[in-house]
């Protein structure tokens, strides 16, 4: 069986280097956001922001890569292949430099969404790579498999660096580590390749135009609906004028662009792709994937409060949750190959994501120890492997080829949205369920109740015991007090999301089983009540 893998390295590169290098340039790129994301204390600290901007921050770099596909595609055809790849790992490299030199909030968000864009770069490079290590009959299924169980197993590992990096450093130390982290694979993907390849197949319309306006506008889009969902909170809604404003500049983005997609004979983003049935299908699992996929936060704040894991212990048993997406993006590729139906494939991702938080149920209300959650992090990363892998895979192959870049293009945009949507869901719960939890504990904690008369007293006496004063150990016990019942209204909140979450996964599934037996038999009440 003939293979392609040289088709674009050099004849002296053996296989082994080949894939040692795509995963050298490949996992720094993507595990770099779970380092970001983990270092949220850190960053908060250094540009004297609060949670909401630098989670902003960060959904400023999903932006970056949404709305710059189509730009960025236009624009590297009309460059060489490797010309255009070392031009970008220079601006990369100036970029995050630029990163590292500043605490200024505003240049963050503005070069964090530069940064989105030049990822595209090398992704889309990296991802033909991959496209020509399989078999063309395999490839499609394959590449999508290793993409993405690399890219999302790779952001647990990330939570060691995270440990030690924000334990020891500033913030900004984590630009420095970006750089040095992808040189090696810059270096070695610049040495390997040839130097006449083209991983572009699109040089037929090298004339175009490059469509600023559209992507002005598309970016405007998608930047102002994630900011509504960011910020919407903090400003509480549309009681705020702030959030009415951007709201109608979110409309009139949108609007623009759809019509300005309409008229134009080339468009930025073809729009026909919402056409296709299985197209829509994909967007509607990929929002319901992202809403189940939930926020690893909700975790962390268990592991430290009910388990006293710190950053060092949490990012060991995390590994097993990227053991876990590899895994299941392997799986499902094998699945795929042999032909067993997406939708018990998708049954198989939500029935993992379903044990997962059915289990947190459980061990929230106990003395949980760590291989406690070994298991359900396992499934928890299974079902993220399965489910993006097999997601991706139907709805880019849902529409004719030749529109499969824009459903690509519409998909990394869907993925922001619920990305931002699942954040700002874990912080409306997290506000609502955890002050409604802490309020009922306030009504029941008096100062003449018994309980809490010994629970002070227990408080006193071992601040008493370890030199405390009369009147340190009496404020003291009052706050241990306090602290107590914002870790049990924490957990209580943890318990309502699981259980909220489980209820929407399993109408999820109810959907994916039932609904396409109902479409066969309305098709056949149909065909019975239509005339021949």
């Amino acid at each position: 069986m003939s293979t392609t893998y040289h088709h674009s390295f050099k004849s002296w590169v053996p296989r082994w280097l080949m894939v040692l290098t795509i995963l050298l340039t490949l996992v720094p790129i993507t595990a770099v956001l779970g380092i970001y994301i983990g270092g949220m204390d850190s960053a908060m600290s250094y540009y004297a922001a609060d949670s909401y901007d630098i989670k902003f921050s960060i959904i400023m770099f999903y932006v970056g890569i949404a709305s710059a596909f189509s730009l960025e595609k236009t624009i590297s055809t009309k460059f060489a292949t490797k010309p255009y790849f070392t031009m970008s790992c220079i601006l990369f490299i100036l970029v995050n430099l630029i990163l590292y030199n500043t605490q200024n909030l505003t240049i963050l968000i503005v070069f964090r969404f530069l940064n989105g864009m030049l990822t595209l770069v090398f992704v889309g490079t990296l991802f033909n790579l991959i496209f020509q290590q399989f078999h063309s009959q395999r490839s499609r299924v394959l590449s999508y498999a290793f993409l993405y169980g690399t890219m999302f197993g790779s952001i647990p590992l990330s939570y060691i660096v995270d440990a030690v990096l924000f334990s020891n450093y500033n913030f900004n130390i984590l630009f420095i580590l970006i750089i040095f982290s992808c040189l090696p694979g810059f270096v070695l993907l610049f040495v390997c390749l040839k130097k006449e390849v083209e991983l572009r197949k699109e040089k037929t319309r090298i004339k175009d135009k490059v469509d600023w306006v559209s992507f002005v506008l598309y970016a405007a889009a998608l930047t102002t609906v994630t900011y509504i969902l960011c910020y919407g909170q903090y400003y509480n809604w549309f009681k705020s004028l702030h959030i009415i404003l951007t709201t109608i500049t979110f409309v009139i983005s949108l609007l623009l662009f759809v019509f300005r997609q309409l008229k134009l004979e080339t468009p930025y983003v073809d729009l026909s792709i919402y056409k296709y049935r299985n197209f829509r299908i994909g967007m509607l699992m990929l929002v319901a994937f992202y809403i189940t996929k939930g926020d690893t936060s909700v975790s962390f704040g268990f592991f430290a409060n009910g388990l006293n894991l710190d950053v060092y212990h949490k990012s060991y048993v995390m590994i097993i949750n990227g053991i876990g997406v590899i895994f299941g993006a392997l799986l499902t590729a094998r699945f795929i190959l042999a032909g067993v139906r997406i939708r018990l494939i998708w049954l198989t991702g939500f029935a993992s994501f379903l044990f997962f938080h059915i289990y947190m149920i459980f061990i929230l209300g106990n003395q949980a120890e760590i291989l406690d959650i070994i298991l359900p992090l396992f499934f928890q990363g299974f079902g993220n492997g399965i489910l993006i892998v097999s997601i991706v895979i139907f709805y880019a192959t849902g529409v004719p080829s030749e529109i499969g870049f824009y459903a690509s293009v519409t998909g990394v945009s869907y993925r922001c949205f619920t990305f931002t949507l699942s954040m700002a869901l874990v912080t409306f719960m997290g506000l609502r369920q955890g002050s409604m939890h802490y309020n009922n504990f306030a009504e029941d904690i008096v100062i003449t109740n018994p309980a809490t008369v010994l629970r002070l007293q227990n408080y006193n006496e071992t601040l008493l015991s370890h030199g405390a004063s009369k009147l340190q150990a009496s404020a003291g016990a009052r706050k241990m007090l306090g602290k107590a019942v914002g870790v049990q209204s924490n957990l209580l909140f943890a318990r309502d999301y699981y259980m909220y979450l489980s209820c929407f996964i399993i109408f999820v599934m109810l959907g994916i089983a039932l609904i396409p037996h109902f479409h066969y038999q309305l098709r056949k009440i149909s065909d019975k009540l239509t005339p021949i």
